[in-house]
């Protein structure tokens, strides 16, 4: 009789395994959704004073899970943007569920001088007042890292490779105003005296561009209005 409860309960119990394990769940391994607002490369120009951008406004985010629902308030921002210096920045954003599923997704924002398109080499340059007929010169342009459309001349007008103006391009099509500060140095005693705005402008802002401008300096003993055209 013993032996037959046994038997019997034995057969109950493996019964029970049998149910249990037909009943139970399956294992959550599907990583949840996460979904960015707005665009997932953003372009930021350069503010036109230094220091003047506000801060990167953040346009938001969504999370859900097939098991969890809503998860947004879970979701991990890493990264930060200036949006006062010129870069390229990497936002990443990640979230995971209660089984440890995780799901990642970066935001990329370029923070741009919008006269970039200028900078480089200019090996074809001419100056009026270097030489008559005037000849080629190298200048190099670079842009500022934190001052939108305002640009570096290196050897501006053939005075030499440790002579740097800054100048501001105000756009990128044909006949776009440049305008420079005056006084600007030239080396040791010589300065940029005099800017004729009519004439100092875009040739061409599409590569490869070439810009020119009309300028007057002076040392004290010296000076002379000349014509400065830069080339590709």
């Amino acid at each position: 009789m013993k032996k037959q409860l046994f038997r019997i309960s034995l057969g109950l119990f493996g019964l029970g395994v049998i149910l249990l394990t037909g009943c139970s769940k399956d294992e959550d391994t599907t990583a949840p959704s996460l979904t960015l607002s707005g665009d997932q490369t953003i372009t930021v120009s350069l503010p036109a004073t230094a220091g003047g951008n506000s801060a990167f406004a953040e346009p938001g985010y969504a999370a859900t899970d097939d098991e969890d629902g809503t998860i947004t308030s879970s979701v991990t921002v890493s990264g930060s943007v200036d949006m006062n210096r010129k870069g390229s920045y990497t936002l990443t954003y990640t979230v995971s569920d209660k089984a440890g599923n995780v799901a990642t997704v970066n935001r990329v924002v370029n923070v741009v001088n919008d006269a970039e398109v200028f900078a480089g080499a200019y090996n074809n340059s001419v100056d009026t007042c270097v030489v008559s007929p005037p000849s080629a010169f190298s200048a190099t342009v670079t842009t500022s890292d934190t001052v939108n459309n305002l640009v570096k001349i290196n050897n501006f007008g053939a005075f030499g490779s440790t002579v740097n103006i800054w100048a501001t391009i105000n756009g990128t099509t044909t006949g776009s105003s440049i305008s420079l500060a005056t006084p600007q140095d030239l080396g040791t005693t010589a300065q940029l005296t005099t800017i004729f705005s009519s004439d100092c402008f875009v040739i061409s802002g599409a590569s490869p561009t070439s810009f020119k401008i009309k300028y007057t300096w002076n040392d004290g003993a010296n000076g002379d209005t000349c014509w400065s055209f830069y080339v590709r």
